[in-house]
């Protein structure tokens, strides 16, 4: 399920502008919670979907930190499962 999606923009080298989209998902299975992001490209040339440790999300307040902070960082849907990696360990 989504819970909320979060959109940045910025211009890219060639003075494009490009918007990226974070979504927070959640899953419940096994009595458990589950979270993941879904970081995108407006207009759809890319998209991944990363689960986030239970370590950094142990409750939406947490997952939707993590989240915010990708945002902020204008993470690329090509480093976003990389800095979650880190942010992990």
């Amino acid at each position: 399920m989504e819970i909320c999606v979060l959109h940045t923009g910025w211009k890219s080298e060639e003075g494009k502008e490009r918007w990226c989209g974070y979504a927070l998902l959640e899953r419940r299975a096994n009595g458990k919670i589950e979270y993941a992001i879904r970081c995108f490209w407006e207009g759809g040339d890319g998209s991944i979907r990363c689960w986030i440790h239970p370590h950094l999300a142990s409750n939406c307040s947490a997952a939707y930190a993590v989240l915010y902070r990708l945002a902020c960082a204008k993470a690329s849907p090509l480093h976003v499962e990389d800095i979650l990696n880190d942010m992990g360990l």
